[in-house]
């Protein structure tokens, strides 16, 4: 397996690790998580290992260079190479799959099904970051929840029990000619491989995508009381949200859940539609769900120093920056926002344009850091100073700061933070230590 320390690689090699093969791993980075790996057995190997036929196929990340020596030889072997979705959907053809796809919120929707499903079913769990549904894999079990993958197409190898479609946005189209059209397109071919959908009645391009779908189709939303499921009363509170929701006529006692903001909400509602058409046990819904935490970065609260509230999230889209940042709107009303942003891939960048710059106007101030490449090759025109500037531009009356990078975006920080202060990093490579180094500065841990 290449690239085997990705989170998403990570969990397809336990996998099989449980299922009984024998896995050689190789990456350029180490930590916890080589350690973890090699705990359960799995040996690690360089770019000098001899690679013969004995292997039964390589599993190669996104990460993976086409000119990798592992990878080459390989391929002068003839032995299969498949990406990590191909290797996900055959191992789904032995479970009721229960896959979830979408642009946005992924992530917290397969872990909420999974938690869900877990207070009375046999459930495995494929999730697309840190939780602990992860932490295991059942050989025998009924259920399969899993975090497909739109950017590789990867996603149309499933042939799920459950399809659920939690938003259609315009991300990842390098991956479709730069055609939103061809991406609406795979999604509708997602739809048909399902056998049920489960889908955001509230996402326009969601429900026009699945308007000729002949599926058994059940709609969710927030506010709808026309759709199958719906949230009945909510309170956005400064440590979580209450709420009841109607679930296919049935309305649940009062929940609370460790969430912010109307974007995990909605996906909280979501999971409890699949959760009841399977036939999960209602009664520890409210039980199961208030000692529930998101995923890692997932708007993540990493507390509070110096009388200012700190929050981690992975999103850089502007629909992801948007919610997020109206979620911290919802629950701290009158407190200002500091948001450091790190854009991502220069692809995305260049399919967003100067769109990116406009969630900021629910900001008061943005610290603008280089682009993180993700391995992607530079594109003419994209640059730090471009996104920059557009944000700037569109956000005229706000404060907007270059930072070079983390070191100099924490100095800029602390020269700003003011009590009540809410700061967050946005962005799903490495900006979350700029909140390591604030902390370190002013001695706050």
């Amino acid at each position: 397996m290449l690239g085997i320390l990705g989170v998403g690689m990570r969990r397809l090699a336990e996998i099989y690790n449980s299922l009984g093969y024998d896995i050689y791993g190789f990456d350029v980075n180490s930590g916890s998580a080589k350690q973890h790996l090699e705990n359960l057995g799995i040996k690690f190997i360089d770019k000098d290992f001899v690679v013969d036929k004995s292997f039964k196929k390589v599993i190669i990340s996104s990460a993976i260079p086409e000119n990798n020596e592992l990878l080459k030889k390989a391929k002068s072997l003839d032995i299969p190479i498949v990406k990590r979705g191909e290797a996900l959907s055959e191992i789904a053809k032995n479970y009721k799959s229960i896959v979830v796809a979408g642009t946005h919120g992924k992530t917290s929707t397969t872990s909420i099904i999974s938690t869900l499903l877990s207070s009375n079913l046999s459930v495995n769990a494929y999730i697309g970051g840190k939780h602990p549904e992860n932490s295991t894999f059942l050989k025998d079990a009924e259920y399969f929840v899993i975090e497909s993958d739109e950017s590789d197409r990867t996603f149309l190898l499933f042939k799920p029990y459950i399809g659920v479609v939690t938003s259609i946005d315009k991300d990842h189209l390098n991956a479709y000619n730069f055609s939103f059209e061809n991406l609406k397109n795979a999604f509708r071919g997602f739809m048909l491989n399902s056998e049920t959908l489960v889908l955001n009645g509230e996402d326009k391009n969601v429900v026009e995508v699945s308007k000729h779908i002949p599926k058994n189709k059940f709609f969710y939303g927030l506010w709808n009381r026309e759709l199958d499921a719906y949230v009945d009363s909510v309170k956005f509170l400064k440590n979580g949200i209450l709420f009841q929701a109607n679930i296919l006529g049935e309305t649940l006692s009062e929940i609370f859940v460790n969430m912010f903001g109307e974007k995990y909400l909605l996906n909280t509602i979501g999971s409890l539609l699949v959760a009841k058409l399977l036939g999960a046990d209602f009664s520890r819904f409210s039980e199961v769900l208030g000692s529930f935490s998101l995923p890692k970065r997932r708007l993540e609260f990493i507390g509070k120093y110096y009388d200012a509230y700190f929050f981690d999230d992975h999103a850089d889209h502007p629909t992801e920056v948007e919610a997020s940042l109206s979620a911290l709107k919802k629950h701290f009303q009158n407190n200002r926002i500091i948001a450091i942003f790190e854009p991502h891939r220069y692809t995305r960048v260049y399919t967003l344009g100067s769109e990116i710059g406009r969630p900021f106007y629910l900001s008061n101030v943005v610290v603008v850091l280089p682009i993180a490449s993700a391995f992607e090759a530079p594109i003419d025109g994209i640059n730090d100073e471009q996104v920059f500037n557009w944000i700037k531009e569109t956000n005229p009356q706000k404060i907007v700061i270059k930072a070079s990078n983390y070191d100099e975006a924490a100095d800029i920080v602390l020269k700003l933070l003011k009590k009540d202060d809410l700061v967050i990093t946005l962005g799903p490579s490495k900006v979350n230590f700029v909140l390591e180094k604030i902390l370190l500065k002013s001695g706050g841990i």
